[in-house]
């Protein structure tokens, strides 16, 4: 099998849940990530749901993945005793994940200064809510927070009544996704400040706010109101745009929804109406709407609704979408997540993999690779690190303590 994207880069992770999903990227790209925790504990262990409803920060599912892939030690970082080890550690990282408390470094004497002695080729990655700058830089912010002030939750909700206006409320997407776009782009600057290092030879900071980030991804939202000063509709199941578009969902036979992304093009729709009336539900719009041009607005809108919404509703969930995506109609299931686990697309695309917990005697499924390549495969596993679990090995191998002086640092209540 070939090398792992980033099979010879060291990072080193710092922080909470607003960079732990940096570091699996970086650990699935095939990088040794290091993650170091305080004395008993990263704070997201407590993040549930547990195995088995067993609360336990060794049994923290959330904290099973977002941290597959890593070694973990502890150190309390505020410690005296502790600068000299996190600096040993810093001086062999090329990437240093650090999603602190704003300034928690430079308080420890630290900074991008200090940091740039100890590792001149260093890519620092610094994650905070607002920025290290501007007036913002002292506010505190949740994942929810994030993405009300940053702008996606406005375009996520349902359907508004006809004048409009709005009865229900925006609705926040899957939870951490703040974290999740932050992370992303931070994965992704940093992959450029490593291949620029191997030009100019030098490190970089890369200040990563998370609000603004989450404000750049917003899809037409901002862009539509900085061009035009109009504001987009929320609409349940498609993009928020300036128009009311027509619904995408519908009801099946079995209780279920599928859901449809009507015809862009005249050709899209044409087949569309073609397998509708194949199946026995397009003949009121094959007698109305002959004319291709006359397949707009609210009466064929109508019309498309009343003949997907009988047609999907004589089906189950997963009976009809395969044979329309057949005819490339953009048509799919709506599913609960457990379903896709025996998808054999997915299983084909490596999207899940199985982790081994030898602790418990048992193997678990979790998501995989996000992409394909195979010159650089994806790495999944080892499993996350149980509290401490590699102390040992990295104080002994990598910062050269001998046994006597481990025993000391853990009696003492630094690592």
């Amino acid at each position: 099998m070939a090398e792992a994207f980033l099979s010879d880069v060291k990072v080193l992770e710092l922080g909470d849940e607003k960079g732990e999903f940096c570091g699996k990227l970086f650990a699935g790209a095939g990088a040794d990530v290091i993650k170091v925790e305080p004395p008993g504990g990263a704070s997201s262990r407590l993040n549930g749901p547990f195995y088995h409803d067993q609360p336990d920060p060794d049994r923290s599912l959330y904290f099973w993945h977002y941290n597959v892939g890593k070694r973990g030690i502890t150190l309390d970082i505020h410690a005296a005793q502790a600068k000299a080890l996190l600096e040993k550690l810093i001086a062999d990282s090329d990437v240093l994940i650090d999603s602190l408390p704003l300034d928690t470094m430079a308080g420890l004497g630290l900074d991008w200064t200090a940091l740039q002695r100890i590792n001149p080729r260093l890519i620092y990655l610094v994650l905070t809510p607002f920025g290290r700058s501007g007036p913002w830089r002292d506010y505190k912010a949740t994942d929810l927070i994030y993405l009300a002030l940053g702008g996606p939750m406005m375009c996520c909700g349902y359907d508004p009544k006809p004048d409009g206006s709005y009865d229900t409320p925006p609705i926040a997407p899957q939870m951490w996704h703040a974290y999740h776009i932050a992370c992303n782009q931070a994965f992704i600057a940093a992959i450029g400040a490593l291949i620029g290092r191997q030009t100019h030879g030098n490190g970089e900071m890369i200040d990563v706010p998370i609000h603004q980030a989450v404000a750049v991804s917003t899809e037409v939202d901002v862009p539509i109101w900085i061009y035009s000063h109009k504001p987009v509709f929320r609409q349940t199941g498609r993009h928020a745009v300036q128009r009311i578009t027509p619904q995408a969902q519908f009801q099946t036979r079995d209780g279920r929804y599928s859901m449809l992304l009507l015809g862009i093009t005249p050709r899209e729709t044409a087949a569309l109406i073609d397998f509708l009336t194949a199946k026995g539900f397009g003949n009121e719009l094959h007698e109305k709407f002959k004319d291709p041009a006359s397949r707009r607005g609210p009466e064929f809108s109508a019309c498309l609704n009343r003949a997907l919404a009988q047609c999907m509703g004589a089906f189950g969930v997963e009976e009809i979408w395969r044979e329309a995506a057949g005819k490339r109609i953009s048509w799919a299931a709506i599913r609960l997540p457990e379903e896709n686990l025996t998808d054999e697309h997915w299983r084909m695309r490596q999207t899940f993999a199985r982790v081994e917990h030898p602790e418990l005697g048992e193997t678990f499924d979790y998501v995989g690779a996000p992409t394909l390549a195979e010159a650089c495969p994806w790495r999944t596993g080892p499993r996350a690190p149980l509290r401490g679990e590699h102390n040992q090995e990295i104080y002994r191998t990598k910062l050269g303590l001998d046994q006597q002086q481990i025993e000391q640092l853990h009696r003492d209540g630094i690592i």
